[in-house]
Formats: structure tokens, sequence, C-alpha cells
């Protein structure tokens, strides 16, 4: 055969079979797409933001002391082998009211001159001509301050937005506010958007409030007051910015030079300390009051703590790359289903071809071609099916996906997106292409061995029917009876033609599969809000009260809730701290931050909490000497009642201090939202020696959203009050995070509902094809249109309901596999698929099913009743 009349022979297999061609198309063109789309969604997120951060000239190492730091000491962080730009700041948590609301705010220190000098170039982009001007904000609207009392704020922020003209008023800080302000009141002048705080659901954690930052705000250093030394220094290390962010290169160059930056900021932070403590003996001797408590305060001057942090301590920058890491662990899941269902097709598909075929084999046999050149022609074809739909459905799915993906978390976070066309990685390209391609070749190579094994004169002659056989149902003689002729029929050709019946369901399960874990998706994402709030949280309003509020203050905000109507009013002592068990861990890091709760009665606390196994649904008990912590914070170590966990304090850096505290685990309890460790008053005399103020006061607040802004209000006015928090507002926040989840889920789901429409095509209309002849006695017998009809698509229907019930089982798994994997470390998500995502996926499976029978139905009536004359019988 020559080489125009082999290519003029596949192009005539396509022609007369360009149904079975666009459907082999269409399935490898999804499958390819799908599986190119989701692995490139975490990538491109990730290159989205590195294009930010270089562009801003984010730091790459942060240097904090717990004394300060002075200009000699930035200088000498500057002069360290392979540290290119550093740049001091003054930084401040305080508390203040911004847009209504009593929120903590991150004040920072920016060189104004250097700001206003600045240029935005595009959305991720700020030049400056002043190398050491690092974490350039884009001014979003505006101008930069030009003086004290003036400010920037966040453009981003959700929880406290603000714009130009609203005033910023501090309240109280950690410490002396006057000490560190010179100015309470900020002007907003400004607002930006900074790489620093890629996170707009909370901007950072702190010791302040409800232990998260509400709001930042950038201010000149003329706001700060007089001889406020340096908090900290950012430093650029020099080659890493030419390193994407959070790779393991990036990692380590910053590492080697995190360890120089360390030996030198440990030296300038005692030279430093030296200093401050010969000054501090200095004032002593010229004030002449050298007694023994003063010289013995100078003398116990603890030395500095100095801590040396990389981008990904950052809260902002690590959990952005940990959502990438999620989309990563769903790309590496969810796309199998597809090649599986894909190489069914195309088993399903050749195999019927070349059956089709067996006559035109069998002479080319006869005539002397070999079996490679054969199957060659045959592989041909699947290579230029699969291969073009490889490169349709990359090209396409590769960009829409990601960028989809994108922009749905571009709800919760201020990276800027990437225009299109979206890169695309060309070793993801090449697996995806080469996976889809090499199953539909493997899938053909099987179906065509087997055929080319026969002989000529064997594959010349059609191959003849299978033989009936009595089933299983035929011996229940009483049903077998009460069943007419068309349906004693139906199950007959279903177990008669086993692999048309294995091959249908097994399709059709995956599909049916793959539809139920986007609705699991949906239901155990948004069952977060749903369990979480109401059935274990019991209370909606949360008190925070200062760090040095009188117990009286205390007494007056638990008095004024219940003159309110409130019900529950419970004091507790609620802290941030860091956990970790004592064996192997799943985490992410290798402490988790979580919350301890300590009730002033243990009575109290289950009253305001359900504190529950998950799983029995049974209380679990609770007294002063108890520890109980949440579920998920107990899967990450392998916690189980009778274990230890470790308990640990933080420093203003967020570093975990000391060796921590263990204490003996009682039981694991449901949590949806949050790590928690519950600890008994008795309990945590193991911790502190002293009882703690229980400065936390919980309640369950009636009345609508006008009753609690007042009644917020009165507690604002209240001596000592820190933070008014309601869970309406918790619940707004997540809901809005969540939204996130939607459009993926979307994403999912549609896929899945196009991959079982091809599915279901092909495998239709395989199945009426092999049916012809049959389909033609029927009529020649006598047999109706609507006869014929039911008689074929009474089978078709049977093995849709019974893959599709398959699925449902198979799908319960894969969800459960699916859920567990894109896991974070502080949100558990729902374990249930509800009733109605069952149902939706079953029915919209049977949906399509419906209509392909009706697309078939003109297939049907387009037989010719001469084509029983052709039959072998």
């Amino acid at each position: 055969m020559g080489r125009s009349a082999y290519m003029t022979e596949v192009a005539r297999s396509v022609r007369g079979s360009l149904g079975r061609f666009l459907a082999i198309l269409g399935i490898v063109a999804l499958g390819c797409g799908f599986y190119a789309g989701l692995q490139m969604c975490g990538p491109d997120m990730r290159i989205a933001a590195d294009r930010w951060y270089d562009g801003c000239a984010l730091w790459d190492l942060r240097v904090v002391s717990s004394q300060g730091l002075d200009d000699a000491a930035v200088a000498r962080l500057r002069k360290v082998d392979g540290v290119e730009a550093a740049m001091p700041a003054r930084t401040v948590d305080v508390m203040a009211e911004a847009a209504g609301k009593n929120v903590a705010v991150r004040v920072s220190s920016v060189d104004a001159d250097a700001a206003r000098a600045s240029r935005a170039s595009g959305a991720a982009a700020v030049t400056s001509a002043d190398a050491d001007y690092l974490n350039r904000a884009r001014l979003a609207s505006g101008r930069w301050p030009r003086k004290a009392g003036e400010c920037v704020a966040s453009a981003d922020a959700t929880t406290a937005p603000l714009k130009v003209g609203d005033v910023v008023r501090v309240t109280s800080a950690a410490g002396d506010v006057d000490s560190v302000l010179a100015q309470r009141t900020l002007a907003v002048v400004g607002t930006v958007s900074s790489p620093d705080y890629p996170y707009t659901g909370s901007f950072g954690t702190t010791t302040l409030g409800d232990g998260t930052i509400g709001q930042y705000v950038y201010v000149t250093d003329a706001t700060f007051a007089k001889d406020v030394p340096y908090t900290e220094a950012y430093l650029a290390v020099g080659g890493a910015r030419g390193l994407e962010s959070g790779s393991s290169a990036y990692e380590r160059r910053v590492e080697a030079v995190a360890k120089r930056v360390r030996r030198a900021a440990n030296a300038a932070a005692e030279e430093r300390f030296q200093g401050l403590k010969a000054d501090a003996q200095a004032q002593l001797e010229e004030a002449q009051r050298q007694t023994d408590a003063a010289q013995a305060k100078v003398d116990a001057m603890q030395g500095p703590e100095v801590y040396v942090l990389d981008r990904m301590q950052s809260e902002g920058a690590a959990t952005y790359q940990a959502d990438t890491e999620r989309m990563d662990h769903i790309a590496a899941v969810f796309p199998a289903m597809f090649f599986l269902v894909a190489a069914l097709v195309a088993l399903t598909t050749m195999t019927r071809m070349i059956e089709d075929d067996r006559q035109k084999i069998g002479t080319h046999k006869a005539l002397g071609y070999g079996r490679a050149r054969i199957a060659a022609m045959y592989l041909a074809y699947a290579l230029l099916a699969a291969g073009t739909g490889a490169v349709l459905g990359i090209a396409v799915l590769s960009q829409v996906l990601p960028l989809i993906v994108i922009s749905a978390y571009g709800i919760i976070y201020a990276v800027p997106s990437l225009g299109l066309p979206l890169p695309v990685s060309p070793g993801i390209a090449l697996a995806s292409g080469g996976l889809g391609v090499g199953v539909t070749l493997a899938a053909t190579w099987l179906a065509v061995a087997s055929t080319l094994c026969e002989t000529p004169a064997a594959l010349m002659l059609p191959r003849a029917p299978k033989a009936g056989r009595r089933i299983l149902l035929e011996r229940v003689g009483p049903l077998w009876r009460c069943l007419s002729f068309s349906w004693k029929v139906t199950f007959r050709n279903l177990f008669r033609y086993k692999r048309r019946l294995l091959m249908t369901v097994v399709g059709i399960a995956g599909c049916s599969a793959l539809l139920l874990v986007g609705f699991g998706l949906h239901d155990s994402i948004w069952d977060i809000i749903d369990r979480q709030f109401g059935p274990i949280i019991r209370y909606d309003t949360t008190v925070g009260m200062d760090a040095d509020a009188a117990e009286k203050d205390v007494g007056a905000v638990v008095a004024r809730l219940r003159d309110a109507g409130a019900r529950r009013v419970e004091r507790v002592e609620r802290r941030t701290i860091l956990a970790r068990g004592k064996g192997g861990s799943t985490s992410a890091t290798e402490k988790t931050r979580a919350s301890v709760m300590v009730p002033r009665t243990s009575a109290g606390l289950a009253r305001c909490v359900s504190l529950r196994d998950r799983t029995t649904g049974k209380a679990v008990a609770f007294g002063d000497d108890s520890v109980l912590v949440t579920e998920k914070l107990a899967s990450l170590y392998g916690i189980r009642a009778g274990e230890k966990i470790v308990l640990f304090g933080q420093d203003d850096a967020g570093n975990a201090k000391g060796r921590g505290v263990e204490l003996t685990v009682d039981g694991v309890v449901e949590n949806y939202v949050g790590n928690v460790v519950y600890v008994g008053r008795g309990a945590w005399r193991r911790v502190e020696e002293k009882d703690p103020s229980f400065s936390t006061v919980l309640a369950d607040v009636r009345g609508g959203a006008s009753a609690r802004e007042r009644l917020a209000d009165e507690l604002h006015d209240m001596d000592g009050v820190a933070t008014v928090a309601f869970s309406s507002e918790t619940i707004e926040t997540y809901r809005h995070m969540l939204s996130v989840v939607n459009m993926v889920v979307v994403v999912l789901i549609v896929s899945a509902g196009a991959l079982a429409f091809i599915v279901l095509y092909n495998l239709t209309n395989i199945n009426v094809s092999e049916r012809v002849r049959e389909i033609a006695s029927l009529k020649v017998l006598g047999f109706t249109r609507r006869e014929v009809h039911a008689y074929v698509f009474r089978e078709i229907v049977l093995l849709s309901l019974l893959g599709d019930a398959v699925g449902m089982v198979l799908g319960t798994w894969l969800e459960g596999f699916v859920i567990t994997t894109a896991e974070v470390d502080y949100v558990m998500f729902g374990r249930e698929i509800h009733p109605l995502s069952f149902a939706l996926a079953f029915a919209l499976t049977m949906a399509f099913t419906l209509a392909i029978l009706l697309l078939m139905r003109r297939r049907l009536d387009a037989v010719d009743m001469v084509e029983s004359l052709k039959s072998v019988e």
C-alpha cells in the first residue's frame, strides 16, 4: 500500500466514521484539557504572585528585634554578603475605631519621599529609583501622606474598609500608645494595595482584639513618637528575584543568606543592648540615684531576642502559597477519573471500529500486508483523533480553567491577575497530551491485536452472534413468567453481551461519580458554616477586654449584656497559641496556630459550646481538669484521648516561646472553623500558676441587626472594652471567602457534565451501531416505530440506572478522598453528602441519557429494513 493510498485509506476511515472520530477527539480534548487546565491553576497562581512580589520589591527576609534596631544595625545588615537592599521600618499594632468598628490596626512607617517618587507600571509593578525602597505599595486612590497624622489605608480590606476622608482613631495598644505614636488621630488621604498583605481575609495576627489584623495603614516617620527605634528591617536577597517565590530554589537561596544575616543581626542586637545598658547606667550616675533597686533593674536588663523571618512566615504569602498547593492536590486527584473514562471510551470505540472492519482487515492480510502495517492504519486514525483533541483541549482549557480559578480567588486575594495568554508549562502540556494520546493508542492496540491474530478466512466472515443462554432471572419462575416478551428479550440481551454491559456501566458510573464529587464538594464546604454556628457555637457575641481591664469593668460588661436580655453570658480566657503533637504530623508547619479557651466555669462552657463527638453525636465530658482538642487539630498530629499535646506561647513576632507545656488530652470534639484547645481551670494551672483574668465575655444576644449595633455602641463606650464581635460578621466573612469555592465547584460540575454527555453519546451510538441488523430485522417482523425505540432504549435506560447506582457508591468514596486531600490546616470540611446532591447527580446523569435517546431516535428511524438481509443468520 503506497503512502498516498495509505493516507487516503486513513482519510476515508475518518470521513466514513466522523461521529466516532469526533467522539474520540472530544473525550481526549476534555480529558487532556481538564488535566492541563487544573494542573496549571496552581503554577499560574504562583506565577501571578511572584510577578507581583518581584514587581513591587517585596522583602525576602525580615529581621525583628525585641529591643528594636538603630541605623548602625541596619547598616550592618546592609553589608551582609548576599543582601542587596535593606529598609528599616517602625510598626505597632493598635486598637482603633475605623469604618465604624473597633478593630486591630497595624500602623507601619513608610518612606514617604520614596513612595511619592515611585511610579506604578501596570497592576503588578511599582518602579522606584531608590533600591532600598522595598514592599512598594501601589496607590489605588488619593495621595501619599506628607505630614504627621496622615495615612494611607488598605484598598483591599473587607473587615474595616476605609476611603479617602475617613479617620482612624487609635484607642489603645499593648503598651502606652503615646510612647509610640505622636498622633492618635490619623486622616486617611489615600488607599493602597500592598504585596505584603495579599490575603484580604486577615492582614495578620496580633495579641489585641480578636487576634486578627482588620486593617493596615502606612504613616510618615513623624507620626511615631520621637526616639522610637526601628522595630524591623526588611531585606532583599541578591539573586532571589529571578526565582519563583516559595520554590525550593528560592528557599535555598534565601536560607543561605539568612544564616549570615542571623549572625550579623545577633551581633548588632548585642551591640545595641550593651549601648542601651551603658546609657541606662550613665543616666543613673548622672542623676546620682544609684540605689540598690535601680541598680538591680539595670543589671536585670535582658538581652535582646532577634528573629530572622523569611517570606513564607508572612501569613498572607503563606496562606496564598497553601491555597495554590491545594489546587495542585485537587489537580492530582480529580482528572485521574477523566483519563480512566477516556481510556474506556477509546477502547470501546476502537473495538467497535475494528469489528466493523473485519472483512477489510482480512482482505489486507490475504493480500500480504503485515500485522504492523495494518495495525498502523488504526493507530494513525487514533493518533489523528487523539492528537487533534489533545492540542485543542490543552490550548483552550489551559487558558480557561486557570483564568476562572484565579478570578475566583481574586475575591479573597489582592494578587493582580495574569493577562491572556496565560503561561503554559511545556512539561504539563506534554505530560497531559502524552497521557491522553498514549491511553488512546494503548486502547487501540489492545483492540486491534486480538483481531490480527485471526486468519484471513475467519476475518472475511462476519463474526457469528453469541449463543443464547439461560440467565439467572429465568430460574426465578414466578418472576420470569410475569415478564412480557419484550422485557424477557431485554434482560437476555443485557446478560448475553457482558462486555457491552460492563463498558456501559463503568463509563456511566465514572461520569456520575464525578458529578457527585462536584456536588459533594459544595456540600462539604458550605457545611462548615451551617454546622459550626448554631449546632456547635451557641453564642453569637464576643466581647474582648483590654489586657489591663479591671475586674469591675468586666463585671459591668457582663451586667450590661444580661440587662439587654442576652443568654449564656459566660467569661473565658482566650489566647492565641502554637500547638503540636508528640508524634508525626500532616500539618503544613511544625506547629499549628490554635486558640486556647479556659472557661471560668466548666458548666458555663458547655452552655456556650456543644462539646460532642462527630461520629457518635454523644457529648464529651468536660470538667475543671479536662483538656479537649478539636477534631482537625487532633487529626493533623494523630492525637487521641490519653495522648499528649504540647502548647507554646507566642512572642511579638509570632514565634513559639520556650519548650512548651505538655497536657494530656481527654477527648476530641467536633469543630469546623479554626483549631481550639479547651482547657479546664484546674488543668490550666499546669501552664500558669495563677488564674487567668477571664477577660473575654461570650453571650447569645437577642434582637435584630439594629439592636446589636446599639448594644455594640454602648459596650464600646464602657471602660476596658477592646472589641465587640458578632458571629453574623464572621459568618458573612466566611460566606465571602467560600464564594471562591462555588466557582471552582461549578467548573468541576460543568466539566463532569460535559464528560458524561460525550461518554453517553458515544456508548449509545456504539450500542445502536452494533445492532443495525437486529433493528432492521425487528422492522421486517412488523415492530412499530414506538416498539423499536422501546426495544433498544429500554436496555440503555437500565444500563444507565445500574451505572448511575454504581457511580453513587464510587463517588462517595472519591469525594471523601478529595475532601481530605484538599483540606486546609485551619478548617475541617463537612463529611457528609446531602441527599439532594445524590438526587441531582443521579438525575443529571439520567437527564443526559434521555437527551441522548431523543437524539438517537432519528438514527433508529433511518435504519433500512434491507440491512436485515445482510445478516449472518
